[in-house]
């Protein structure tokens, strides 16, 4: 099974019966709403001189999207993706008018080459079976001189840090999970898999200028959360 499909059933099933919003706020050690508004900084920032859709890649219940429109940006197309069926389901609050939902994976966007102005993700990109060809995608569908902006929680470079992070997938992010979610423990601990295998902050980033463009932005926090906003060349 690959990985992107082992996560979309993990997902479905997490979405399924989850308040994923306060997990993902819990494990992220109340550092979410943060975390999101950076991006969506840098969102606002890539619209200034194109105009187009905005991509959400990897959207899950769409709560990235959820807090652009809440902050205001309401005026532009957003196409929420996710092969996880059952999380682009729970988004039927959000406005019909601006926000598409379709099931796909980022290694295979049914876009035109071109029709995007923004593509975010918001960790998401570590569950892509493909990273390299999910990249070279999102570079495919961005108009000349869009953006790619990457929201993660990612392995750091330093091996001490790599194993701090360790330490806190196996053994503290369970007991979290177990207090404010305690049926969702195994699936949220399959989020060890996901920092296997993958580069650490440096390779990210020399992956995506390879594969997109210029990175305009880079941000870490606590050597874990990164954010990038690359222009696509």
């Amino acid at each position: 099974m690959s990985l992107s499909r082992f996560f979309r059933d993990v997902m479905n099933k997490v979405f399924a019966y989850s308040n994923y919003e306060l997990v993902n706020t819990v494990i992220t050690l109340f550092q979410l709403r943060r975390l999101r508004y950076w991006a969506f900084e840098e969102v606002l920032k890539s619209m200034n001189k194109c105009e187009g859709y905005l991509l959400d890649l990897g959207a899950g219940d769409g709560s990235m999207t959820r807090f652009i429109l809440n902050n205001g940006l309401r005026h532009r197309p957003v196409i929420m993706l996710d092969p996880a069926v059952n999380g682009l389901r729970l988004r039927g609050d959000l406005h019909s008018v601006v926000v598409d939902r379709v099931v796909g994976v980022g290694e295979y966007l049914p876009f035109k080459q071109g029709t995007m102005c923004v593509v975010y993700t918001s960790f998401a990109l570590r569950q892509f079976n493909n990273k390299v060809l999910a990249l070279l995608e999102a570079r495919r569908v961005l108009r000349r001189g869009g953006s790619l902006i990457i929201l993660e929680f990612w392995r750091p470079d330093s091996p001490l840090a790599y194993a701090v992070l360790l330490f806190y997938l196996i053994f503290a992010l369970p007991l979290l999970v177990s207090i404010v979610a305690p049926r969702e423990v195994r699936d949220y601990m399959a989020m060890r898999i996901t920092v296997r295998n993958i580069g650490g902050h440096s390779w990210l980033r020399s992956l995506v200028n390879h594969t997109v463009g210029e990175i305009v932005t880079y941000r870490a926090y606590l050597r874990i959360f990164l954010l990038i906003r690359a222009v696509r060349s």
